[in-house]
This record gives structure tokens, sequence and C-alpha cells, in this order.
């Protein structure tokens, strides 16, 4: 699965890359909402993993123009704490939201949903 990571954590960016790449996907990783949206109108990915809280475009941002643009792309928020961004993230059309700091099946479980629905819609 082609999945897309946006965090300004270099931690969590890291450790995303390295656990999804060994579990067989194609991961492409950067570090703010702005150019998360660049990456997604360079390639097309299946699912991708915003941060709530980052510079220069916050997920939320990133989260609308990505779905004004590609309205099926498959979209989960991570947060570090819960408020009222999450609340809207899922108005505007966000899978879920993973809280920080998350369980590595919980982002696999994820994973594993969008490639089912993927695979109920084909």
């Amino acid at each position: 699965m082609k999945i897309l990571v946006a965090d300004d954590d270099p931690i969590i960016r890291k450790l995303l890359f390295e656990v999804l790449t060994a579990d067989g996907h194609q991961v492409t990783i950067t570090e703010n909402g702005a150019e998360a949206l660049k990456q997604a109108q360079i390639q097309s990915f299946e699912l991708v993993f915003l941060d709530v809280h980052m510079p220069r475009m916050n997920g939320l941002e990133a989260l609308i123009e990505i779905r004004k643009l590609y309205p099926r792309m498959m979209v989960a928020m991570m947060d570090s704490y819960p408020d009222q961004l999450v609340s809207q993230a899922k108005k505007e059309g966000a899978l879920t939201c993973i809280h920080k700091p998350f369980d590595l099946e919980e982002i696999r479980r994820v994973i594993d949903q969008v490639g089912n629905s993927s695979r109920e819609g084909n």
C-alpha cells in the first residue's frame, strides 16, 4: 500500500517509515501539512496519516485541502491530545484519529481497514 506520513516529530516519522516499510508498504514521509499536500499532488496514496498539530499547515488544514482535491483519499489523523481540531477533522472526513502515544497495532488496524475497504470497492 502507498502511504504518506506527515508529522513534525522526526522520531515518529522515522518509526513509521521503518515499521511500515518493513511491513511491505511504500512509505513517503513529510514534516508538515504543506509538504503533505504537495506530495499528495505529485503521487497517489491509498492512505495518509496526518499529525493534527504541525507548523506551516496543520493537519486539519491539510485534510481539508486533500479532501477538496481527492475526496476518496483515506486520511487518518494523529494527535497527542484530544481537542476541537480532532472533532473538526472527523467532520471533514477523516477516517479516524489515533491518539499518541499509539500502539503500532492500532496503525496496522487502520491500514487493514483501508485495505479491506479498497478490496470491497473493486
